[in-house]
Order: C-alpha cells, then sequence, then structure tokens
C-alpha cells in the first residue's frame, strides 16, 4: 500500500531543510507576519544558560546593593537615621500620590496602577 502524498511531503520537507538545518514555521491565518525561525537544541539550551547567567548577576547586584544600602544606614548616627526614615516615608507618600493623580487624570495610568 503506498502512499503519494505521504512521500511528496517528506520530499518538500527534506528539500526545504537541507539548505539550513532549520525549519520556518509561517502562520497560516496573518498573511502579513514574519516567518519565526525556530533555532537547533544546543542554540536554545546555550540561549537559556546565557539568560539563566544574566538573571544571576541581576540578583548578586541587588543584593549587593541592599547590603550596602543596610550598612550605610547602620552606621550614621540616631538623628540621621530617624531623618533617613522620614525621608524615605516623604517619598513613599509622595510617590503614592503621584501615582494617584496620574491614576485619576488619564486612562493609561488606570490601567497601569491598578
Amino acid at each position: 500500500m503506498r502512499r503519494p502524498g505521504l512521500l511528496k511531503i517528506a520530499t518538500l520537507l527534506l528539500a526545504f531543510s537541507a539548505g539550513t538545518g532549520i525549519i520556518a514555521a509561517v502562520p497560516v491565518t496573518n498573511e502579513t507576519a514574519h516567518a519565526v525561525m525556530m533555532q537547533p537544541r544546543k542554540a536554545k539550551k546555550a540561549q537559556k544558560k546565557q539568560d539563566k547567567k544574566e538573571q544571576e548577576k541581576k540578583k548578586a547586584v541587588k543584593d549587593g546593593s541592599k547590603e550596602t544600602r543596610k550598612r550605610s544606614f547602620e552606621i550614621q548616627s540616631a538623628d540621621v537615621q530617624a531623618r533617613m526614615k522620614q525621608n524615605q516615608k516623604d517619598t513613599a507618600a509622595r510617590d503614592k500620590a503621584k501615582k494617584k493623580s496620574n491614576k485619576a487624570r488619564t486612562k493609561q495610568g488606570a490601567k497601569k496602577y491598578k
């Protein structure tokens, strides 16, 4: 029992994928969409590994800056610490008021600050 349609499909796939080793997936419903290139497995793994390293680096920087802020707060005198705390509270209140006014004023702000 021969299947000529299956043979044609296999031949077409082999012909189109032989040049690059990459098969392009084109969406059927949207004519204006660009072709999406599928990456080889090794390339995907390498990209994931690189993204993971970048995330770890960002986390280390964030943790380091948090420790630096904490230490710079601890070495201050009691008066300066109280002033720093009050400044943080004032800043938080000012930001909250700004968000509230933006939310009331604009449609985009209402979406952004739900």
